[in-house]
Parts: C-alpha cells; structure tokens; sequence
C-alpha cells in the first residue's frame, strides 16, 4: 500500500478561496438567523392581533347588548313616565268634586234621589276622560 499525504497548498489563491467560503458561510448562517427571526416575530405579531381582534369582537358584542338594553329601558322610561302623567292628571281630577261625582256614577252605577240610570253600549268608554270627548 502506497501512503500518500495529501497537504493543502498554501498561497494567496487558496487562502483568499478560503476567506470567500468563509464570509459566504457567514452569510448563510447571518441570512438563516434573521429568517428564523423574522418567522418567530410574524407568528408572534399574528398571535397578538388574533388575541386583539377576538378582545375587539366581545367588545363590540357587548356594546351591541348594552346598547339593545338601554333601548328597551328608554321604551319603559318612557311609558313609565306617560304612566305617571297619566296618574297626576287623574289625580287632579279626582279632587275636582264634579268630576269625581260623575266618575262614581258612571263606574259605579249611583244616583241621586230620584234618579234613573240607564246603560246604552255607547257608553262602553273605558274610562269617563274617553266617553266625555
């Protein structure tokens, strides 16, 4: 068996061959690490607007019930307070001796002496304020 030593050329060429595989290796590897990076960073930056969005999502569903909510409280707020006028003007009234005589007599069917009362079913009004109109 023949031995043979196989010895590596020493001279400007080589060495600056070797310098240019060196820096493309560098390169590479440099390339390689911001790649990996720049992928880490993306899935990062998706993850945090697929967290915000989902934070904006329940946002706007909660806004669209509180807003559906306050709509329905103002329709009773509303008829809360017609209600209420409605009672003060029949309260006033009701401390009107005259009208008070004729809301007895009609709800509850008195009369003076002497007096007959008769029932037509025009007189169906639900209340005396309706039938006086």
């Amino acid at each position: 068996m023949v031995s043979q030593k196989i010895t590596k050329i020493e001279n400007d060429y080589t060495q600056q061959q070797a310098a240019q595989n060196r820096s493309k290796q560098q390169k590479a590897h440099v390339h390689q690490v911001h790649r990996r990076r720049l992928i880490g960073l993306s899935i990062l930056a998706v993850c945090l607007v697929l967290v915000c969005g989902v934070q904006i999502f329940r946002t706007h569903q909660t806004l669209a019930n509180v807003e559906q909510k306050q709509t329905v409280k103002k329709k009773q707020l509303k008829q809360a307070k017609a209600q209420e006028s409605d009672l003060k003007i029949e309260v006033k009234q009701l401390h009107d001796d005259d009208y008070l005589a004729k809301y007895i007599r009609y709800k509850y069917y008195y009369s003076k002496d002497g007096e007959t009362i008769y029932s037509l079913p025009q007189d169906k009004a639900p209340n005396l304020t309706q039938q006086q109109k």
